[in-house]
């Protein structure tokens, strides 16, 4: 767990380029430790952040798929090389220079282009300059490159856009490997904190666990499969009956039901995520400083990250926290919170573009 103040990367560290001649097309990435998003225009591409690293059967030279191909043919077994939101070491930086310049030449992104990418919140100062080695040696945003805040990129893809730069407000970033928690006061972070226990990668093993004790350890899914599930049945709006069949060893076709095994765990990480910003970051941003936690408990809180897209779950968010806070709190989301970090990344380099 980590907690940051004025340092956070929500200031633009921005790199001046000699600006090559022609158009250039302004693109947001966000590279998450289970999927990156590009926007680019109209156009928002997803793919998943792993590689798999092969040798040609025939030249026995070595060969990597990467991205959606990867996870679809290799599940469990694609290297997700960002587990820790930045990579940790030379060895994922390596894989993840692999996977961007394959990105950017399987979807078209030109050379003369200006990039701004989103990042968690850090205090791996080493991290955050793998990744600047690795942005600065792929073939892409030659007319310039910015880092900044992925939290508070997402902000930014709200219906009031550059307007949030006047408002205070929370993020709450839930990700994948972790969650993300920053409060914006007039376009500055000034507290954040990020957290691993509570992510959407233990919402999968619980929904593993609970199939396999749902079925009596008859069925053992792996976790990409858990995560296919939680994503296309999860439902805290409405809770439907799902079943699922399986051809078993003596027992023939085995059918059972998955919505209970997949809607306890996600109730579960809410109760943990309202437990969290109630016990710890709450109460550590009173400590560094209490006019902005005043302040916070009167702003709106901005739910964003792929657990959000969850249907259901920001309106049951919205009331734990109220209840536990014991006044009303308003929680608000962007359109398609998983992209939209990219979407905002993509709204700054597009500034940058217009000058």
């Amino acid at each position: 767990m980590e907690h940051e103040g004025k340092d956070a990367t929500n200031n633009a560290e921005k790199e001046d380029e000699s600006k090559p001649k022609g158009k250039t097309d302004p693109v947001g990435i966000k590279v998450g430790s289970q999927r990156t998003v590009i926007a680019r225009g109209d156009e928002v591409i997803i793919v998943e952040t792993c590689v798999k690293e092969r040798e040609n059967p025939v030249t026995g030279e070595k060969d990597y798929i990467i991205g959606n191909e990867a996870a679809e043919l290799y599940g469990d077994e694609a290297v997700y090389m960002l587990r820790g939101g930045l990579p940790g070491t030379e060895e994922e930086a390596e894989l993840l220079k692999i996977f961007l310049t394959r990105i950017a030449a399987e979807y078209g992104i030109p050379e003369n282009t200006y990039v701004t990418y989103g990042i968690p919140s850090t205090e791996s100062e080493e991290g955050v300059q793998l990744f600047k080695k690795v942005v600065s040696q792929i073939p892409i945003g030659w007319a310039g490159k910015e880092v900044w805040n992925d939290s508070f990129l997402s902000a930014l893809a709200l219906p009031d856009g550059l307007g949030m730069l006047d408002r205070t407000f929370v993020v709450v970033n839930a990700g994948s490997t972790t969650t993300d928690i920053v409060a914006v006061r007039k376009g500055e972070i000034i507290f954040s904190m990020v957290t691993g226990e509570v992510s959407g990668d233990l919402v999968d093993r619980w929904i593993k666990n609970e199939i396999m004790n749902e079925t009596r350890g008859a069925v053992n899914v792996d976790l990409a499969t858990a995560r296919e599930y939680k994503e296309k049945y999860a439902n805290l709006r409405e809770w439907k009956s799902v079943q699922e069949s399986v051809q078993l060893f003596e027992k023939g076709m085995y059918t059972f039901r998955i919505d209970e095994a997949i809607n306890r765990p996600v109730d579960r990480y809410l109760e943990s995520l309202v437990d969290f910003i109630i016990m710890e970051y709450l109460p550590s941003l009173a400590e560094f400083n209490f006019k902005m936690y005043r302040k916070v408990l009167q702003s709106e809180f901005i739910l964003t990250g792929g657990m959000a897209e969850i249907p259901g779950l920001k309106e049951k968010f919205e009331t734990r926290l109220s209840d536990r806070l014991g006044s009303p709190v308003s929680v608000i989301s962007p359109e398609n919170p998983l992209t939209a970090s990219a979407r905002g990344a993509l709204l700054i380099s597009s500034l940058r573009v217009q000058k």
